[in-house]
């Protein structure tokens, strides 16, 4: 069965009448759905079997549209609104009678590359939203629709789409090519997605996620400080959740600028305790343990085999993310 997307500004008189709030709209369709970290994609299966698409470095947004009013909640079901206004708005131009999409909040830098950094360094007034899915579309269930005919339906509806809103990138294989270009311009990956599958809330096979370059969202259960200017920190003490608990992940001192290193040295103090309470915490004069409650997102190189980071970099906090959410990712 293929759908027609009905032209915006065209509402009927039941459903102007009876609108559901969008955060309704939301409650029907979430959790969204999870892609599953690969080395590469699956050898038995040929390539044509896939739709690449490029992988953004932001906030995965779940987003509804009811009679112009907008919710828009985070992976984990937080509001972003709020922090957001002006996707928020952007959204609110889509006149669609019921509608729920997928996508991810990003600013772009000047080569038009996703930076977690530009996003989660107080730049969210620039952000857009790239949109790469449709879940709910006039008062129907899209997600049991095949890929492509959601794709169809939702390059339809976002053919003229307000600014602020853009639809995904599609990228040409063969995987291995695309992913070492996009790894060249400076991109975090690909999304593999399998053709005709349908949208599942829960992690799944049908959508194979490929790093350019390693990633992980760390909790931060304290600090050092940095020795050659008070009140400032100098590296950032992190762990992983494995089995509802902490497990010490090493640490970071790249990439922090000034400011954000004094507002994490006085937020992070008030949280001070006196001895961590995680796995592996390394015994450390000059350390400062606190109650995890922030979360960083961190790059680096690889995991050494006593599963600490190596050749880590800060790229910001994570306000979507809480700290037994840090299951380090495995690929399979």
């Amino acid at each position: 069965m293929l759908w027609t997307a009905r032209a915006p500004g065209l509402l009927p008189f039941a459903t102007m009448a009876r609108a559901p709030t969008p955060e309704s709209l939301l409650d029907k369709t979430f959790p969204p759905m999870l892609a599953t970290l690969v080395e590469a994609l699956p050898p038995a299966q040929p390539e044509a079997a896939w739709t690449l698409e490029l992988k953004y470095d932001g906030f995965r947004a779940l987003c509804a549209v009811s009679d112009g009013k907008v919710a828009m909640w985070t992976r984990n079901g937080l509001d972003l609104c709020a922090r957001f206004p002006t996707v928020a708005g952007a959204l609110e131009k889509i006149r669609a009678p019921e509608l729920v999409i997928d996508g991810e909040i990003v600013v772009l830098d000047d080569a038009g590359v996703s930076r977690f950094q530009l996003l989660a360094g107080g730049q969210g007034s620039t952000a857009v939203l790239f949109v790469f899915d449709l879940l709910w579309l006039d008062g129907k269930d899209a997600r049991s629709l095949p890929l492509e005919e959601r794709r169809h339906l939702l390059e339809k509806l976002l053919k003229k789409p307000p600014r602020g809103v853009l639809l995904s990138e599609r990228v040409e294989g063969p995987s291995a090519d695309a992913l070492a270009r996009v790894a060249a311009a400076g991109h975090e990956g690909l999304i593999a997605k399998r053709n005709g599958s349908v949208y599942a809330t829960k992690r799944s096979r049908d959508w194979l996620k490929l790093k350019a370059h390693a990633g992980q969202e760390l909790a931060i259960v304290g600090f050092t400080p940095n020795k050659g200017h008070a009140a400032m920190v100098g590296a950032l003490l992190l762990a992983f959740a494995e089995g509802g608990k902490l497990h010490f992940a090493g640490k970071v001192g790249t990439g922090m600028g000034a400011r954000l290193s004094r507002v994490l040295f006085e937020r992070e103090g008030r949280d001070a305790v006196s001895a961590p309470s995680l796995k592996g915490a390394p015994r450390m004069r000059d350390a400062t343990w606190v109650q995890p409650k922030l979360v960083a997102q961190v790059q680096f190189t690889e995991w050494t085999k006593d599963r600490k980071l190596r050749h880590p970099s800060f790229q910001g906090l994570r306000a979507d993310k809480k700290p037994l959410d840090c299951v380090v990712e495995k690929k399979s």
